[in-house]
C-alpha cells in the first residue's frame, strides 16, 4: 500500500494554516483522500508580512500586516484585520501630536466640567462663624426664605448648615449669609473667566498643560 502524502490546508477564506496528511484510498489506486480545504500543491515560501492564499485552484502570495495598528495625519486610529491591505504611505507608526486648537478645546471642556462640579457642590464658611452651602440652589432657597420672614414678620429662623447642623439666626445674619453666598458664587465665576482667558491666550502646548483648572 502506498504511504500517505502531505497536503496543505486552508481556510474558508483561503489563507493556508499548514500541513496535515492524506490517506491512500483502499478502493481505488492512486487516488488519496484530501481533506476538504487542502490541496497537494505546495505553497509558495513568504517571507515578512506575507501569507499564502489558495483560490481557483492555485496559490497566490498577498500582503499580510494584520494586527498592525496605524495613525493618519488626521489623528485617526487604524488596524489592519484582513490581508491584502497594506500600511499607506503617510501612516505613521505612533498617534500624532495633537494641534494647539484641539488641545485648547479639550482644555476649555476640562474647565466647564470643573466649574459645573464645583458650583453644585460649593459651600464656604459664612460670616456667622459656620459653614454654609454656597451654590445657586443654596442662593435661591436663602433668598425665598428672606421673603417668608419678612412677609410673616419673623425675627428668628432654623437654619441648617453644610455638615447638616441647626442654627437659630435673625433675619439680619441671613441677609449677610445670602452675600456670602453670592460672594461665593461670583468668585468661582470669576475663576473660571480668568482661566477660560489664559487658555484662549496660552501660545504654546507647555502653556495650555501648565494652567491649574482646579476651582479651590
Amino acid at each position: 500500500m502506498n504511504p500517505s502524502i502531505t497536503v496543505y490546508e486552508y481556510d474558508k477564506t483561503g489563507l493556508y494554516t499548514g500541513e496535515t496528511t492524506a490517506e491512500p484510498s483502499p478502493r481505488e489506486e492512486g487516488v488519496w483522500l484530501i481533506p476538504a480545504n487542502a490541496t497537494p500543491l505546495e505553497p509558495p515560501v513568504t517571507g515578512e508580512h506575507e501569507c499564502a492564499v489558495f483560490r481557483n485552484g492555485r496559490w497566490s502570495v498577498r500582503y499580510d500586516f494584520r494586527g498592525t495598528t496605524y495613525w493618519l495625519p488626521d489623528g485617526s486610529e487604524h488596524t489592519i484585520t484582513e490581508t491584502g491591505m497594506i500600511v499607506p504611505e503617510n501612516a505613521l507608526t505612533e498617534p500624532p501630536s495633537p494641534s494647539l486648537e484641539s488641545v485648547r478645546k479639550k482644555r476649555l471642556a476640562e474647565l466647564d466640567a470643573a466649574f459645573g462640579t464645583a458650583l453644585k457642590t460649593a459651600h464656604c464658611t459664612s460670616s456667622a462663624g459656620f459653614e454654609i452651602n454656597a451654590d445657586e440652589r443654596a442662593a435661591i432657597n436663602i433668598a425665598g426664605l428672606i421673603v417668608s420672614m419678612e412677609t410673616a414678620g419673623r425675627e428668628t429662623v432654623s437654619f441648617r448648615t453644610y455638615d447638616n447642623a441647626f442654627h437659630t439666626i435673625t433675619l439680619d445674619q441671613l441677609k449677610s449669609i445670602q452675600t456670602d453666598v453670592f460672594t461665593h458664587i461670583q468668585a468661582l465665576y470669576e475663576r473660571k473667566w480668568a482661566l477660560e482667558k489664559a487658555i484662549l491666550d496660552a501660545p504654546s502646548h507647555h502653556a495650555l498643560d501648565a494652567i491649574d483648572i482646579r476651582m479651590a
